[in-house]
Parts: structure tokens; C-alpha cells; sequence
């Protein structure tokens, strides 16, 4: 079971030494908690994200971290067509990374 966790921690290092997306989904627990959240609601708003995760992040390092990922091209942000005001934001652009991601690091659990 320990080397199992051996494997995962590996796995974070090495990703988070590239330079791709899976540098930027795990270049902090905030990034990732964020990208995962995105991921898992497929269209969610920037007050939404910051009421889910109110307890883990500021409101502003949560702005720079959707900033920089619309700005790489690993998340988009849409707006509203019924009210201009909210923008949604969605990882569609990151949809292969995280899923192949999920698929190697289940293989090491079971």
C-alpha cells in the first residue's frame, strides 16, 4: 500500500516539473482544487467557485489562477447570454489531460 502512495507522489513531482497543463493543474493544491472543481461542474462561475472553496482560497488567488489558466488556453470563460454579468468557466480544453490522468493514477489504486 505505501509504495502505491510512493507512485502517486512520483506522479505529482514529475508533472509538476513539466511544462504542460499538468504543470499547471498541480503547481499548487489551490490550482488543482480549482481545476477539479471547474472540471467536475463543467460550467461554473467565478462567485460559485469562490463559495465552494471559500475555506481554501482568497478571492483574488483564485481571479489570478483563472486569469492565467484562460490566458494558457487551459480553461475558457464564457459569457452569460442571459445575464452579461456572469461569466461560466469550463476545462473543456483540459478534458483529455484529466482523464487520462485519472486513468494512470487509477491503475496504481487497484
Amino acid at each position: 500500500m505505501k509504495k502505491k502512495f510512493l507512485k502517486i507522489s512520483n506522479d505529482l513531482i514529475k508533472n509538476s516539473l513539466d511544462n504542460g497543463p499538468l504543470a499547471f493543474i498541480f503547481r499548487t493544491k489551490v490550482h488543482a482544487i480549482i481545476v477539479f472543481n471547474i472540471y467536475g461542474s463543467e460550467r461554473i462561475t467565478f462567485e460559485n467557485l469562490c463559495k465552494n472553496l471559500d475555506s481554501v482560497a482568497s478571492r483574488t488567488t483564485i481571479q489570478t489562477i483563472l486569469i492565467e489558466g484562460v490566458k494558457k488556453n487551459y480553461l475558457t470563460k464564457e459569457v452569460d447570454n442571459a445575464d452579461k454579468r456572469k461569466k461560466h468557466y469550463n476545462c473543456i480544453n483540459l478534458k483529455v489531460t484529466l482523464e487520462n490522468w485519472y486513468k494512470n493514477n487509477k491503475s496504481i489504486f487497484n
